[in-house]
């Protein structure tokens, strides 16, 4: 005979199991993403090599190795309080240095690749001011991630004011260049609302530390999202390209 659980032991369970599910989005998942959107550009050098695609694969290997570790040391805050938003200050320079790049390289005018530039040049001078001005990068610097999101989210809007142009439809969903920066718009115009207010709140209360947990969660989710749709433009290019 089977004994029914007692009531109060499954909402035990099922409140540990949420728990278990909320740490891993918020915390593991995003690494793993990176590694994602890093098969996904292994799968494309594979038919094509580009070196525009070579530069943003080491970015995001890079990102993946650094937030891997940055996972850890949550983990690891528990017992020694060490801080992981000093790997996140430092991936924003390679972040836009490899993105702005990439960006240059596909634009075929020379407005939006003067544009690519200055906002390459933007960054670096925020950066670079920041680092003069304040040296405490265990901070998370919310206004460097807002600024970088919304430059790439510019640069997305141009490419796409580039396609426009040049409508074709099989050009459109045959060519990579299109998954890549609905993958970036995806992520970093909705991230940018997200890096804008982080900071804002502040992190001395439990309640405040939750609410920044499912903050940081919503972020993680989008870019699971932009993941996905690299890797499905990849498969679904490669299978076109097979038939």
């Amino acid at each position: 005979m089977v004994v029914p659980a007692h009531p109060a032991r499954l909402k035990q369970l099922r409140n540990i199991l949420t728990k278990v599910f909320l740490q891993f989005i918020s915390i593991q998942l995003e690494p793993i993403c990176y590694i994602i959107l890093s098969l996904a550009l292994l799968l494309r050098l594979r038919i094509k090599g580009q070196r525009k695609i070579r530069v943003l694969l080491g970015y995001y290997l890079l990102s993946a190795a650094g937030l891997s570790y940055a996972s850890w040391l949550v983990f690891d805050n528990l017992n020694s309080g060490a801080s992981n938003n000093w790997i996140y200050n430092l991936l924003i320079l390679p972040a836009m240095l490899a993105i702005g790049y990439y960006f240059h390289q596909t634009f075929t005018g020379k407005i939006s690749r003067h544009l690519s530039m200055a906002l390459v040049a933007v960054n670096l001078i925020y950066s670079g001011l920041r680092n003069l001005t304040y040296t405490r990068i265990i901070i998370f610097d919310s206004v460097g991630y807002s600024l970088l999101s919304i430059s790439v989210s510019m640069l997305c809007f141009a490419y796409f004011y580039q396609l426009l142009r040049n409508v074709n439809e099989n050009k459109l969903w045959a060519d990579f260049d299109f998954w890549i920066v609905s993958s970036m718009l995806l992520y970093f115009l909705g991230g940018f609302f997200i890096f804008l207010f982080y900071n804002i709140l502040d992190s001395n209360t439990y309640e405040e530390r939750e609410l920044l947990s499912i903050l940081w969660s919503v972020h993680n989710v989008l870019l699971f999202l932009s993941s996905l749709i690299m890797l499905y433009g990849c498969i679904w290019i490669n299978y076109r390209n097979r038939s």
